[in-house]
């Protein structure tokens, strides 16, 4: 029985209380004013059809008979704009059955228990609400002259009544209107004001990325110069610049890779995935990657896991990960000496983790402020330890989009944790995965890739440079083209194992050459394709994978990164050649 009403009720709802998206110029919130205008009027309009047959008696049976039909036709309304989606129209025919129903109603209903002619002020209201000032208008007009007819040739109601509620009615309506006026007028300021927002959000946006692509673009250049000038012969005092070089490089990077997350959360551009990890990969990989930073700043790194955690947990490891390894990253750089604690522990339906450290510490005003972003403790700080403050703003929106808390204890010259939590989620063991990406230098991989042929479509000579030497150095043979026609004439004609493929190319960018590929038969249909790209956000990584690009690889890009795509698509495209 409950499901029978519970359909019932949402008919109900859907019918006199419809579902609006949310628009420039509330009229969802006009279109719902109508639907329950009709059920409101309708209904009082039956409930007084109750004392006027059985108490005033003051209508014939084929009068209140009358009414009661007029009032159900208010029912309808809603149906006008269910089918035409037009929300005048829908405010007029609800108009007209309301004054047509009230003429009737003067007209046969000689009872003095209730003063009809003041619905006669509904219409112009409801136009004022529903239309606009002009239908009003023009309804004040009809109304005072529908007053006088009524008046005159029906002897509906005196003439000094007539002139009262004629009065009474200007002065209402012209009231109604100044204030209509004004509230029309901020809508039309909230309008440019939004406008305004969203044109300065889609400039910032295309600032970003185009920020994001000229930097990244050159940076590429010099991390891979770095990386192939670090597998020379050379001297220590060579070999520390070089280390010097990478890690200022990798700091940069960081640095740009902030900006870009903060504006993909505030872009609702991250997506927080449920998958299972391994309860011990979370912390240990996460210190693993800060481990040499520590050992090189004199530091030592403890960790604790609470044994009445599970052993598998479901969430998103890799934004727990980034979070974690922000909270390291800060606890060692602002700390001189002593040793920093990590701990995992279960507080009720949560998982706590926190990172303590033996720093700075921070002031109780410099508590409150600490998350925000572009912030940090003082002045002195951003100039002494460098950095943009965004990066504990950055874990706040993300542990709040993982449906946690994050906060800090600190005492000044004492040290500070740092803690936040998140749903406790138990997995299947199974299920679970062993260990979780790390963002720091992994070696390269030993994989043999001697006899590939790879197809580079690049047109930045640098570029060029550094994919021909990282691929030289793993035996592979290569194609090299700056655009995307060559590479079509090359594909049409030759088999290639892997195509590494730049998306901003002079003539047909990277996007339009995978689309034919994958759309048009040859040889390299079904070969895959790596996007070699300095526009990586997620809309437009979505839009490679899209066009049937494998995988992408951000620029700069890291040897060892190159390896681990190629090895994985290298692996797969052998198992569907051979299943061919």
């Amino acid at each position: 029985m409950t499901k029978p009403l519970k359909a019932i009720s949402s008919a109900f709802l859907a019918y006199f209380w419809p579902e609006m998206a949310v628009d420039d110029n509330f009229d969802h919130a006009r279109t719902r004013l109508v639907c329950v205008f009709s059920l409101i009027v309708g209904t009082i309009g039956l409930l007084h059809s109750i004392p006027v047959y059985y108490i005033s008696d003051t209508l014939p049976d084929h009068g209140v008979l009358i009414s009661n039909l007029f009032c159900l036709t208010y029912f309808t309304v809603p149906a006008i704009w269910h089918r035409t989606h037009n929300l005048r129209l829908a405010a007029f025919v609800l108009v007209a059955i309301f004054w047509v129903h009230m003429e009737y109603l003067l007209i046969a209903d000689r009872s003095d228990i209730w003063r009809r002619e003041l619905f006669l002020i509904g219409p112009p209201i409801i136009l004022l609400i529903l239309v606009g000032r002009f239908s009003a208008r023009i309804a004040t007009a009809l109304m005072v002259a529908n007053f006088l007819v009524l008046s005159i040739v029906f002897d509906a109601f005196p003439v000094e009544g007539t002139l009262a509620m004629t009065a009474a009615l200007c002065t209402l309506m012209a009231g109604l209107s100044m204030y209509f006026t004004e509230v029309n007028k901020k809508e039309v300021h909230l309008k440019e004001l939004r406008d305004e927002a969203q044109l300065a959000d889609a400039q910032k946006s295309e600032f970003l990325a185009k920020m994001s692509h000229e930097i990244r673009t050159p940076l590429n250049g010099l991390s891979g110069v770095l990386q192939l000038l670090d597998e020379t012969d050379l001297t220590p005092e060579q070999k520390e610049l070089v280390q010097i070089g990478r890690s200022s490089g990798r700091n940069l990077m960081g640095l740009i890779n902030g900006v870009l997350d903060y504006s993909k959360i505030a872009a609702d551009g991250i997506t927080i995935e449920q998958i299972p990890f391994a309860r011990d990969a979370l912390l240990t990989t996460a210190v693993q990657s800060q481990q040499a930073a520590a050992t090189a700043a004199g530091l030592e790194l403890k960790v604790y896991q609470d044994p009445r955690l599970p052993s598998c947990l479901r969430g998103d490891p890799v934004r727990l990960n980034q979070v974690i390894t922000n909270l390291l990253s800060n606890a060692i750089k602002f700390s001189k000496e002593g040793d920093i604690r990590c701990e995992m522990i279960r507080d009720g339906d949560f998982v706590r983790v926190s990172v303590t450290d033996r720093g700075i510490g921070l002031t109780e005003e410099a508590q409150t402020r600490v998350f925000n972003k572009f912030e940090q403790a003082s002045t002195a700080t951003s100039r002494e330890f460098g950095g943009t403050g965004l990066g504990l703003a950055i874990c706040k929106e993300l542990v709040e989009l993982l449906g946690g808390r994050i906060g800090v204890n600190s005492t000044p010259l004492l040290g500070s944790t740092f803690w936040f939590t998140f749903p406790l989620i138990e997995a299947e063991t199974q299920e679970s995965e062993p260990a979780l990406p790390v963002g720091d230098v992994v070696e390269p991989s030993a994989t043999d890739f001697a006899g590939t042929h790879v197809l580079v479509v690049e047109d930045n000579k640098t570029n060029q440079l550094i994919v021909r030497r990282f691929l030289e150095s793993m035996q592979i043979t290569m194609d090299v083209v700056d655009d995307g026609r060559p590479a079509l004439q090359l594909c049409a004609t030759r088999r290639y194992d892997l195509i590494l493929m730049d998306i901003q190319l002079l003539d047909m960018d990277g996007v339009e050459v995978a689309a034919i590929l994958r759309s048009g038969p040859g040889p390299n249909q079904r070969t895959p394709i790596v996007a070699l790209s300095a526009n990586i956000l997620p809309e437009q990584t979505n839009a490679y994978l899209k066009a049937g690009m494998n995988a992408c690889l951000g620029k700069p890009y890291r040897k060892d990164e190159l390896v681990k795509v190629m090895a994985r698509l290298l692996d797969r495209s052998n198992t569907d050649v051979s299943a061919a």
